[in-house]
C-alpha cells in the first residue's frame, strides 16, 4: 500500500473491487498509531470507530475530493452520535450515505444509484436483444450492467497537497 496524507476530517474511500467503502478519518490515533477510521460496516451492522488496518486491509485508498462546509469537529461528533446505532442498510444507510450525513452533504449513494441504472438497463438489453428471455437472463444482464456500472462510479481522488498538518499513513 502506498502512503496518503490524511488529517482528522477527511473523508477517504478504499477500493474493494467492486465497490468502494467509504470512511471518515477520526481525530483519535489507534493502538497502530495510525489515524482512526469512523464508518457505516455491513461487516457490523452498525457505524463503528476502528483502526486503520481494521477498515482499510491494505487496499488501495485515497481521499476524495470534497469541500466540507460543516467544521471538522462537529463532523466527526456526528459521526461519533451514531456508534452503535446507526442501522446498515445496502440501499438506504451504507457507508457513502452514513459518510456524506455526518458532513452535513446531501444523502445519497452514487453506487447504489449506479446500481439500479445499470440493472434497468440490462434488464431492457435483454428484453431487446434475447429471442428467448428468461428470468435467469433477465437477473445476469441486470446484475451485469449492475455490477459495470458501479465500477465506473468511482470518488473523485483529492489532488495531492502536501500539508504540514497531515499524517501519513
Amino acid at each position: 500500500m502506498e502512503d496518503i496524507n490524511v488529517k482528522p476530517g477527511d473523508i477517504i474511500v478504499t477500493n474493494y473491487g467492486t465497490y468502494q467503502h467509504w470512511s471518515l478519518v477520526s481525530d483519535r490515533i489507534g493502538a497502530d498509531n495510525k489515524l482512526m477510521l469512523i464508518s457505516a460496516t455491513k461487516r457490523l451492522g452498525t457505524v463503528a470507530e476502528e483502526m486503520w488496518d481494521t477498515v482499510v486491509k491494505g487496499k488501495k485508498t485515497y481521499v476524495v475530493d470534497t469541500q466540507l462546509t460543516t467544521p471538522v469537529q462537529d463532523i466527526i461528533e456526528r459521526a461519533r452520535s451514531q456508534i452503535g446505532l446507526w442501522k446498515y442498510s445496502l440501499t438506504s444507510k451504507n457507508c457513502e450515505h452514513f459518510v456524506k450525513w455526518a458532513a452535513g452533504a446531501e444523502v445519497t449513494s452514487t453506487q447504489v444509484k449506479a446500481f439500479g441504472t445499470g440493472a434497468l438497463l440490462g434488464v431492457a438489453g435483454v428484453a431487446a436483444l434475447s429471442e428467448d428471455p428468461k428470468l435467469v437472463k433477465f437477473l445476469g444482464g441486470a446484475l451485469l450492467l449492475g455490477g459495470v456500472a458501479v465500477m465506473a462510479t468511482r470518488a473523485l481522488e483529492k489532488p495531492i497537497n502536501n500539508e504540514a498538518s497531515s499524517s501519513v499513513i
